[in-house]
């Protein structure tokens, strides 16, 4: 069969390239209408039943949910998480080890006491932010007036984006310098700073604006990067239900005050004035730019007694002493009644220790110890925020409605996932081989159409929450389906057209949520050919929502009934997102906006 369609598609090359000539439009139309070739499109039928999820492997994950919001039929849900921290084995402070300042050292004067002690402690976790920038114009897609034209102008003051970014002004400032001059007309903005970034912050959901605690929490519970079940010859796995704060594994606490976020970029300025450059004061310059993130001033007596002081002691020797002598960290959000829920990245977070200590200032004369001095030396000591990491989640007056008859209703994080079956229910196989039988068809397209429910998105806003993008794999081995990998677009800064061809967007009509399409031609067309003399087995296949359809690495999960084990891929638990679809037999009046197999063919 495949033979056939190879040498058929070879036919209608050959056909074509003659025909490109005076009587083109004749021969085409001669083609087009033949009888021995009918395009068709015929809709099939497919079934579903939803799972819901009770517990998730949420360990060493990049990014880490944090908060509490509620989504409209799902209810709400918590996230908090733990993770333990990392110090360099057996660290110096100072200049010298602890163990030579106790000792002396008869050769150098300089080794002293250098009685280090904590200026400050700042937790530091990098939100997720969107750098789009689809027209390359120096403007990112959340600001930019025209996204797709370079040459728009989104301050509006008659100097294009592409112009401004050309020239050092601000594109979203029709006066960069703030001199009263427009851009325009204005010949002279070198006091404006061109390194200034204007950030859109991702993945925080709910009011931004709210004020909350943000609390962190050394924990006592020590936790095993190894297996002991299987002679920690395996990484140990840690799921999301457990949560250790709450079951009383509680120390010191290292912050909890009111904070509430900035989603600037954070800039330093130089701390002191050249003295060699007169005309530049360079208190006024920025000397370090960070991105938006999370930033919390942590308790100093805490890192004073367990890090500095511990200086040279078996604690600080590896990272295992380490784990043991600080355990691991609790982070969540407490004391707000609205909803803030962020999704972190946890690659760039960590601790950063900022001390003090005394060493000696030989004043260039070495040998000479009557003009030494003790001065004040600073140092930052950065603490990595590794080894194992969990998300907390908990769900809290989830409807009982998510398993509803005429509708999937799909959530990432701990939510669901629906098992789909093309042409039959599970276990019936008469509408497959009534396929398999026809011998005289090739399969141009087929596209799995979800529709979203229309109660869902009736009071639709921009600031709805639904989740932009499914996934669809093989429930047997948790698999891409072939049509996945087959599938050559990718998007470095956006996330939702990676594997675009294969679908699965969300897509709109009227500016509301419409359905969603995933194109599984491939994957239809070795079920119904045979391959090799057998026929590609039927198996059920998994759909759930996903941040991004590149995460497909397999954490186990559990079911509702708390017996059945199953996988979902990384994705799902990034997207904290749901979205309602309907199903196979749908509400009252929505019988044409059921789930549905759309299969264009060729018959010949």
């Amino acid at each position: 069969m495949k033979l056939f369609n190879a040498l058929f598609f070879i036919l209608l090359i050959i056909i074509f390239s003659f025909s490109c000539n005076e009587d083109y439009n004749t021969v085409g139309i001669d083609l087009v209408t033949t009888s021995d070739f009918k395009t068709k499109t015929e809709y099939y039928s497919v079934y579903s039943r939803t799972d819901s999820i009770a517990d998730i492997q949420s360990d060493r994950q990049v990014y880490m949910h944090i908060g509490q919001f509620t989504l409209p039929f799902f209810g709400r849900s918590l996230a908090n998480f733990t993770t333990q921290i990392n110090i360099s084995p057996n660290s110096v402070f100072g200049n010298f080890s602890q163990n030579r300042e106790s000792d002396g050292d008869p050769n150098n004067t300089k080794v002293i006491e250098e009685n280090e002690r904590i200026k400050d402690v700042y937790l530091e976790i990098p939100f997720i932010v969107d750098q789009r920038d689809s027209d390359n114009d120096g403007v990112i897609d959340a600001f930019d007036a025209d996204p797709n034209n370079p040459n728009s102008d989104s301050d509006g003051d008659g100097v294009t984006d592409i112009e401004e970014q050309r020239n050092g002004t601000n594109p979203l400032d029709s006066d960069s310098d703030g001199d009263g001059i427009s851009d325009l007309t204005d010949t002279d903005n070198s006091t404006y700073d061109s390194e200034n970034k204007v950030y859109s912050v991702d993945s925080i959901y709910g009011n931004k604006n709210t004020q909350f605690n943000f609390k962190v929490t050394e924990l006592t519970y020590f936790f095993n990067d190894l297996n002991p079940d299987d002679n920690f010859e395996s990484i140990k796995p840690y799921y999301s239900q457990r949560d250790y704060y709450e079951e009383g594994f509680v120390g010191r606490v290292l912050a909890d005050y009111p904070y509430q976020l900035d989603l600037n970029e954070i800039r330093y300025n130089f701390k002191e004035d050249d003295p060699e450059t007169e005309s530049v004061d360079e208190t006024e310059l920025v000397e370090t730019r960070l991105t938006p993130r999370i930033r919390i001033p942590l308790d100093n007596s805490f890192f004073q007694e367990k890090i500095l002081d511990m200086e040279s002691t078996d604690a600080l020797e590896n990272a295992n002493n380490f784990h043991n002598h600080i355990k691991s960290i609790n982070f969540r959000i407490s004391n707000t009644n609205e909803d803030i829920y962020m999704l972190l990245n946890m690659t760039g977070a960590s601790i950063k220790v900022k001390y003090n200590f005394d060493l000696v200032n030989d004043n260039g004369t070495q040998n000479v110890l009557t003009d030494d001095t003790i001065e004040e030396g600073e140092r930052i000591l950065e603490l990595s925020i590794g080894g194992v990491k969990i998300n907390h989640f908990k769900n809290d007056n989830v409807s009982e409605n998510t398993l509803s008859s005429g509708k999937i209703y799909l959530k990432g994080g701990l939510g669901t996932r629906s098992i789909i079956n093309l042409f039959d229910k599970e276990g019936e196989t008469e509408v497959i081989e009534d396929l398999r039988i026809k011998n005289n068809i090739l399969i141009n397209e087929a596209n799995l159409i979800f529709y979203v429910d229309p109660l869902f998105v009736q009071d639709w806003n921009s600031e709805s929450l639904i989740a932009e993008r499914l996934y669809l794999y093989k429930t047997t081995d948790n698999l891409p389906l072939s049509d996945y990998f087959s599938d050559p677009t990718s998007s470095e800064t956006d996330p939702t057209l990676n594997k675009i061809l294969h679908g699965g967007k969300l897509e709109y009509k009227d500016n509301k949520p419409f359905r969603y399409k995933i194109n599984i031609t491939e994957h239809v067309s070795d079920l119904i050919n045979l391959n090799d003399g057998d026929y590609t087995e039927n198996i059920p296949l998994s759909l759930v929502v996903t941040s991004d359809v590149a995460f497909i690495r397999s954490r186990k999960a559990i079911l509702k009934n708390r017996v059945d084990k199953i996988t979902i891929p990384e994705g799902t638990i990034y997207n904290p997102l749901g979205t309602v679809i309907l199903n196979e037999n749908p509400p009252e009046g929505l019988i044409e906006k059921k789930l549905i197999l759309e299969i264009i063919y060729t018959e010949f």
